[in-house]
């Protein structure tokens, strides 16, 4: 039962806070309950890939494969990543080669967990990726799969479940995040030759997982032409090319089959990537934005935002608490890692299990002298609160962005036609 509180409040907590929306699709290729099953996915954007799959499985309690040096944060995060189902995997690249015998523990219990019948959720990764592409594969979750069918001498059927990630942004908050169940692998028909070749079955379920999960995400493989593919698609060429397909860019999966469309044709075609970057890196020089290219921001507008802006600062500063607490203690951990990815790891669960509680316990003791069972509204309101902040935060950016545009002047009417004319000869080509 405290399982399933933390997880609807969580529930509760992500789709209504965090993110703007949550999508589960093909929920219905999970396993029903009590099928040993190991699901692999492609690995986006740290614990909230996992927390996304836990708000998609509700009958059951998922295990986690999780890298090593999560649970060494501090002593809570790691009691309660523990007490959700997360295991340590250890990694030469992180943890160094004196600590890759630890995994055997993780790998006995796996094991056994799925002989028992759980789920099990890794990331053969081995470590997200800082952007839409799919990286190198390890082969030990089929190594764990096999050798738990073998334990049972190859009566049970295990399951290899692909899946995948995907978000409309990485960093911040009121994004969309998505989550895509493919068709189960079953291990069975492997079982005889895993019995003389090993090795060889492993590389042909693995094989077969992989372009499964390739075929649902967005995988940019172009490496060397990352950016330039990324600003497109995200930029008004790409929410067109979508509406092209008859795709609404508003809604994230309609969004991503445009964008894996559209990554197919760019692979497929001589693309002038010189000129994309060219623009974007122009663009990010003069901190201008990308829709003001296609409704310029005038002087009426500007004054309007600064307007509202002055308009709501009264009920921005009201929500200037917890906002601050909410965004830049999870920030301050978040910028002692090396890697930005983890910004969300520390966001979510750190507002959603400690800050948020905190400050409504703090709001109705402070306020209760006073207003009485008024503070209970203020405390239920925190999170609203939190959301408005961070679109007024965003409206006076916008703003500044506009000001900026006004003052480019020349430079920025120069750059609108070179763009313009990128755009005609891209959608020429594509």
């Amino acid at each position: 039962m405290p399982y399933k509180l933390v997880k609807a409040y969580f529930r509760l907590m992500i789709n209504g806070f965090y993110y703007r929306r949550y999508y589960s699709l093909d929920v219905e290729n999970i396993p029903e309950d009590g099928t040993p099953m190991l699901m692999v996915s492609d690995h986006q954007n740290c614990l909230n890939d996992a927390l996304g799959v836990l708000l998609a499985v509700n009958d059951r309690k998922m295990r986690f494969i999780a890298r090593a040096d999560a649970f060494t944060i501090t002593p809570p995060f790691t009691k309660f990543i523990l007490w959700v189902g997360l295991r340590p995997a250890f990694r030469m690249m992180y943890q160094g080669e004196e600590q890759l015998s630890r995994n055997q523990e993780t790998f006995q219990l796996t094991e056994k967990d799925l002989l028992d019948g759980h789920s099990i959720l890794l990331y053969p990764e081995a470590g997200h990726q800082t952007g839409h592409w799919l990286g190198f594969f390890s082969q030990g979750y089929l190594r764990m799969g096999f050798e738990a069918a073998e334990h049972a001498n190859f009566e049970k059927e295990i399951f290899i479940l692909p899946s995948c990630n995907h978000y409309s942004k990485y960093h911040g908050i009121r994004n969309d995040m998505l989550v895509r169940f493919g068709k189960p692998v079953s291990l069975k028909p492997y079982y005889e030759l895993y019995k003389s070749h090993p090795r060889t079955a492993w590389r042909q379920v693995n094989e077969e997982v992989k372009a499964r999960i390739r075929e649902m995400m967005l995988d940019i493989q172009d490496r060397a032409h990352y950016d330039e593919i990324d600003y497109l698609r995200e930029s008004a060429f790409g929410q067109d090319f979508a509406r092209s397909l008859d795709k609404n860019p508003e809604l994230l999966p309609e969004k991503l089959e445009a964008d894996k469309e559209l990554v197919a044709r760019i692979a497929a075609h001589e693309v002038p990537f010189e000129e994309i970057r060219d623009v974007r890196e122009t663009m990010q020089s003069l901190g201008l934005e990308d829709r003001q290219f296609e409704k310029k921001p005038g002087v009426l507008s500007v004054i309007g935002e600064a307007l509202l802006l002055l308009l709501t600062l009264p009920l921005a500063a009201v929500a200037i608490w917890p906002s601050v607490l909410c965004w830049y203690i999870p920030k301050h951990f978040a910028n002692k890692m090396e890697d930005n990815m983890f910004e969300g790891t520390f966001v979510l669960p750190v507002d959603v299990l400690v800050i948020l509680p905190l400050s409504f316990l703090i709001t109705v003791l402070v306020e209760w002298h006073w207003l009485g069972a008024c503070s209970l509204i203020h405390g239920f309101a925190l999170p609203f609160l939190c959301i408005f902040e961070w679109y007024w935060t965003r409206l006076a950016l916008r703003l500044r962005a506009d000001f900026r545009y006004l003052k480019a002047g020349k430079r920025a009417a120069a750059l609108k036609e070179k763009r313009a004319a990128l755009f005609t000869k891209l959608k020429n080509i594509l």
